[in-house]
């Protein structure tokens, strides 16, 4: 198909040179005498790109520029072709977006070449939008897998904040709460970020409440998705995740960990890590995964998160993540639900870097 170039001149000589030239180069043209004329003729007409003179009457190229930006009829690149000398007027061309100048009148080949370059601009731009529409439906998706960020129930409280690095992540949580009472969550981080990771969500999403239709024992859910997992990611992805059942009427928790970062328990005698680890689900077919159980002796909170938040950095590069995690969750005098907004703060500090996705779940048990 062949591309559109709009022409707006006020000189007819001009114009019809430029149409000659651009028509013999195998383009579409079409053409208006100032920028109004230009303005009305965008309202039905679709063009890749636009030739534009700096000085015409009744509106001239500047006005234009400042129009089209208020209106957004197009986003097209504008090569400004002109005989100005003013360089306030090129710095305001450029920041009204203006790709390029060429004079008038400008040897043939480079003009060709500068309409060829802005037309590979528009290309990009074209793209650009594509991906954004993409992003935001994507983001539209994936707010599908999640459960309601926060539950509150006699016997359990869950609490759960999630930041992708980009506009859309691979970090996932999700929670069961069973009719007797019995509770099971999840969080895992799926490798990579943006769509890709976000696709890959959705099929652990999917994977987990498949595998808890047929067990509730986390380590059983987790053997499950890796033999389905194992060979749907692709060889350089891999998922890591953490799964506990708590059961308020024998108050043991039971959980599996696939290469997730260790939960942190906190009760009234302090705080301390969840033993057990196994492999990441996905690379290796037919692992197995460990049940690991634990008694709570009173009211409990788990703190989980992805590695996102624990591989935060400050601006010398140091780490700074795991530390400040820990310190907070030590602190006395502050409850579970202040420490977890004492995490979150921390995150999204001005004074920190942040390389990857950022979850963190806090589940209170009664």
């Amino acid at each position: 198909m062949k591309k559109k170039i709009m022409v707006i001149d006020d000189e007819e000589q001009i114009r019809k040179l430029l149409v000659r030239i651009l028509s013999s180069s195998g383009y579409d043209v079409v053409t208006a005498s100032n920028g109004k004329e230009a303005l009305e003729r965008l309202e039905s007409v679709s063009v890749d790109l636009i030739m534009l003179d700096m000085n015409m009457p009744e509106m001239d190229g500047l006005s234009f520029l400042r129009r089209l930006k208020e209106t957004n009829l197009t986003h097209v690149p504008v090569l400004m072709v002109s005989g100005e000398h003013n360089p306030d007027n090129i710095v305001e061309s450029y920041k009204l977006g203006v790709y390029d100048f060429i004079r008038k009148p400008e040897q043939t080949e480079v003009m060709l070449k500068r309409v060829e370059n802005g037309l590979k601009i528009g290309e990009m731009i074209n793209f650009n939008e594509f991906i954004r529409v993409e992003l935001l439906m994507a983001r539209k998706l994936q707010k599908y897998l999640f459960p309601e960020p926060n539950v509150n129930t006699d016997k359990v409280k869950i609490n759960t904040w999630s930041m992708p690095l980009s506009d859309i992540g691979g970090d996932l949580y999700d929670y069961v709460i069973f009719r007797d009472g019995r509770v099971i969550f999840f969080i895992a981080d799926v490798s990579g970020h943006s769509i890709s990771a976000s696709l890959f969500t959705a099929i652990v999403k999917m994977v987990f409440r498949n595998a808890l239709q047929k067990t509730d024992i986390p380590g059983d859910i987790m053997t499950m998705m890796n033999h389905e997992l194992t060979g749907n990611l692709p060889v350089e992805s891999f998922v890591t995740a953490f799964c506990a059942l708590f059961n308020p009427s024998t108050r043991e928790l039971m959980y599996a960990n696939a290469g997730h970062p260790n939960p942190y328990c906190i009760d009234g005698g302090g705080f301390i890590q969840l033993e057990g680890n196994d492999s990441f689900l996905g690379p290796i077919a037919g692992a197995d995964f460990e049940t690991y159980a634990i008694k709570l002796n009173g009211p409990t909170s788990i703190f989980a998160v992805t590695d996102g938040i624990l591989d935060i950095i400050d601006g010398d590069d140091l780490p700074v993540g795991e530390k400040l995690v820990s310190d907070i969750l030590m602190m006395k005098g502050k409850t579970p639900i202040d420490k977890f907004r004492m995490i979150q703060k921390f995150v999204t500090g001005p004074d920190v870097v942040v390389n990857d996705d950022c979850t963190l779940m806090l589940v209170d048990l009664a």
